[in-house]
């Protein structure tokens, strides 16, 4: 599923120059399953281009066709930007539309919610990337662009366990490992798919 393509994205990232990153072994023909989430893929940074995704999303969630109820609800989020407020004033006002006092629907930072689960999220993240000059072991310099876009999608996406929808907004194609993991499950229509806006 989605999680093995973005696990194996996340073993080839090479941030220090020295070697990828080592996460828990993952046993020989073991299958990490997941939902089959939508990842929309947005160039902007615009909260109006997002929201009403992030309203028809909670609607089709809601509507009269669905069982869930509030409390079934999450919208996870991260922006580390200096826009946060922006992003979660906007999230809290989408969000404040349907819930009420008596359920409210679970709004709260990805990463605060590691052993959560809900059945179903809506994951949305402010894309970034930063670059650094890395000495390799040959002790040769390189610059190297860095995301953190896929732990944390990995992260996000395995709090759902019946549906998931990942909003992506002010992606910039510049780190050749969200880049590379993006392109992969394109291509992999039978596990994830991705919207570009």
């Amino acid at each position: 599923a989605e999680f093995s393509v973005i696990r194996e994205h996340y073993d080839q990232m090479d941030w220090t120059g020295r070697g990828r990153m080592e996460l828990p072994p993952q046993n020989t023909g073991h299958f990490l399953r997941g939902t089959k989430p939508a990842i929309h893929v947005f160039r902007d940074s615009e909260t109006a281009t997002w929201s009403e995704l992030l309203n028809q999303e909670l609607e089709t969630l809601r509507g009269p066709d669905s069982s869930l109820t509030n409390k079934d609800i999450a919208v996870l989020w991260n922006d580390g930007s200096e826009h946060v407020e922006l992003t979660v004033a906007t999230i809290n006002s989408v969000v404040g539309r349907w819930s009420s006092a008596e359920e409210e629907i679970t709004v709260r930072v990805a990463g605060n919610c590691a052993s959560a689960e809900w059945p179903a999220v809506v994951y949305i993240y402010r894309y970034r990337s930063y670059s650094r000059t890395v000495t390799l072991a040959d002790n040769s310099e390189e610059r190297v662009a860095c995301s953190d876009t896929i732990p944390r999608l990995y992260i996000a996406l395995s709090r759902a366990r019946v549906h998931c929808t990942a909003i992506l907004f002010d992606y910039k194609p510049d780190c050749k490992y969200t880049d590379g993991m993006l392109d992969e499950l394109r291509q992999r229509s039978d596990v994830c798919r991705i919207i570009d806006h």
